[in-house]
């Protein structure tokens, strides 16, 4: 059975009709994984030809359902379910350390990926469809992939204002003896760190993505600031891990767009703001806000 949130739980509750809908939906995204693993494992294919492993052999595969409403951000239920197989999951590991890649700290960045890949699928952008799918290499030899695909409904009647989503995570881990050959000795907080790299700029992608999406009009007020602020947060958290973490050489510190080539983010909302400027003053502040975040490098 999918994974419900409590809030679409209590609607399903209240009629038949919402736990139709509902149910229907879930139905919806199963029937749909057949393709959805074409898909998944094309791009594990694409990534691991790009790696040079040629021995990839499949240790663990799952796929996960979570339905709620379209701004929330509580996919922490499928977080565990994947980080609960990881951690049971034979993992290659450095004989020095051998707990390092499933250590709480790994399996804390680790979640933040798998939030960070299913929150990319709800959003209905072409822009964020490249978010939705993920390789982490977890140490020399192991690496995790994750693809989510999401479908969902509108119904004012029935839930509101705000459209239900069901997402679908599906899960792969693979070992590879050429890997550990290709990568040599594993620096554990290194890896962390890039892990936590990667996702910090994942979130900071998303929130360009917002900001597209309201230019478009597929995202209301409320949305955007809800989801803005969760993702926000989430960034900021992730901004302090790498800092925190970070070797002495600084190798992994976060770079500001200041300090880079304009990213694809930097040009998303640029064009964004262009299209709200000339949209009406209820769009001002979020032109400023965007606005400041282009001038202090944020995107």
């Amino acid at each position: 059975m999918a994974c419900r949130t409590p809030s679409v739980e209590r609607v399903a509750d209240k009629t038949a009709k919402a736990k139709q809908q509902i149910d229907k939906l879930e139905e919806m995204i199963k029937a749909q994984e057949t393709s959805n693993k074409v898909t998944f494992f094309d791009q594990i294919k694409s990534h691991l030809k790009s790696a040079k492993i040629d021995d990839a052999r499949e240790t663990e595969y799952q796929a996960n359902i979570k339905t709620e409403y379209t701004s929330e951000f509580s996919l922490d239920k499928i977080a565990g379910v994947v980080t609960s197989a990881l951690k049971a999951a034979k993992v290659a590991t450095d004989p020095s350390n051998p707990q390092a890649s499933t250590s709480p700290e790994a399996i804390d960045a680790y979640s933040d990926v798998v939030v960070s890949v299913a929150e990319a699928a709800k959003s209905s952008s072409t822009a964020a469809a490249s978010l939705a799918f993920s390789m982490s290499r977890l140490a020399p030899g192991t690496i995790v992939f994750l693809y989510a695909s999401s479908i969902n409904i509108q119904d004012k009647e029935t839930f509101g204002e705000e459209a239900v989503t069901t997402t679908a995570i599906y899960y792969r881990l693979i070992q590879s003896e050429k890997d550990i050959e290709l990568q040599g000795s594993f620096d554990a907080t290194r890896t962390r760190v890039a892990a936590d790299l990667e996702t910090y700029r994942r979130f900071v992608a998303l929130q360009a993505d917002l900001v597209n999406q309201l230019a478009d009009g597929n995202l209301t007020f409320d949305e955007y600031d809800k989801k803005d602020e969760l993702f926000a947060k989430k960034a900021a958290e992730l901004q302090k891990r790498v800092k925190d973490g970070s070797p002495v050489d600084k190798a992994y510190k976060v770079m500001s767009a200041t300090d880079t080539p304009i990213s694809a983010s930097y040009e998303l909302v640029q064009a964004a703001i262009k299209r709200m400027s000339i949209m009406g003053s209820n769009y001002k502040k979020i032109v400023e806000k965007a606005q400041a975040r282009l001038e202090n490098g944020y995107f």
